[in-house]
């Protein structure tokens, strides 16, 4: 903390929340409120030290301001006590957020044939020249079995002489990975993404509130003096003025229900 800058700002303490509080003792002032603002609650039980979160004479909270309240909790149980906890007292804005680990893999995905023996790849065809090699390849195979066995000679196949030299297998896979080492595949194929199929870490579940800030003695003086005036004793003008469904309103009151009374709008008012 002090390599950072932080001991001005920052208190350790060390303490049993869930009977003792929030606020600190502190002996060089009178007042030993935090005034926070923002309150994380790591805890096993979340919902025992939420008492000490309200309004009140020696809360740590901020009287001024409405307070952020952000609790980590590993099981759905624990969620549900804490916000019954928060609905009791007062809280507002009650969410919750599921926190799930996945990872992600970037990849290149190469097929062909060219590819074949290589880790991470799709060895199959990539079009149908490839595919049609690959196929006289393999009878071509057949055909030289067969004559080992029989000792008669081969048929003759045009389309063999055509795709060249019979090559083994064995000397394919090794001509591929000699060509490896002059190919950028960091370049080649095409590049997507996959996320792991099941969650793998335990699981976690965030909980945010929002309590609003204390309602002072002030507070009620003037919602007082709001409600005791009342809607038909405030002044009306241009920065406040009434809609005409009020007007007609006010307007058939005064004249006992009689709908054919002429009613003028808002501005024949002011010009009159």
């Amino acid at each position: 903390i002090q390599q950072h800058g932080l001991q001005n700002i920052v208190t350790i303490t060390h303490r049993d929340v869930y009977q003792d509080g929030f606020s600190l003792d502190n002996p060089s002032s009178s007042n030993p409120s935090i005034d926070a603002s923002a309150v994380f609650l790591d805890l096993p039980a979340p919902w025992m030290a939420l008492p000490h979160l309200t309004r009140g004479p020696s809360s740590p909270l901020n009287p001024s301001v409405s307070v952020h309240l952000c609790t980590f909790s590993p099981c759905i149980e624990q969620v549900q006590r804490t916000v019954s906890a928060l609905r009791s007292l007062g809280w507002l804005e009650i969410e919750m957020v599921e926190l799930s680990a996945h990872r992600i893999e970037v990849r290149r995905d190469r097929v062909g044939l060219e590819e074949e023996g290589l880790r991470g790849v799709n060895a199959s065809p990539a079009n149908v020249e490839e595919a049609v090699g690959r196929l006289r390849e393999v009878e071509g195979r057949d055909r030289s079995y067969h004559h080992g066995k029989t000792g008669q000679p081969p048929v003759e196949d045009p389309a063999d002489e055509a795709a060249g030299e019979y090559v083994s297998k064995q000397q394919r896979l090794q001509n591929i990975r000699e060509a490896q080492t002059d190919r950028k595949l960091y370049k080649e194929g095409r590049l997507t993404h996959r996320s792991e199929p099941e969650l793998k870490t335990h699981t976690s579940y965030l909980v945010f509130a929002v309590l609003p800030r204390a309602w002072t003695d002030e507070d009620e003086r003037q919602a007082n003096a709001l409600v005791s005036a009342g809607p038909l004793n405030a002044v009306n003008s241009r920065d406040n003025p009434t809609s005409k469904r009020q007007m007609k309103r006010d307007a058939k009151e005064q004249a006992g229900g009689n709908k054919d009374v002429e009613i003028k709008t808002e501005r024949q008012l002011v010009d009159t």
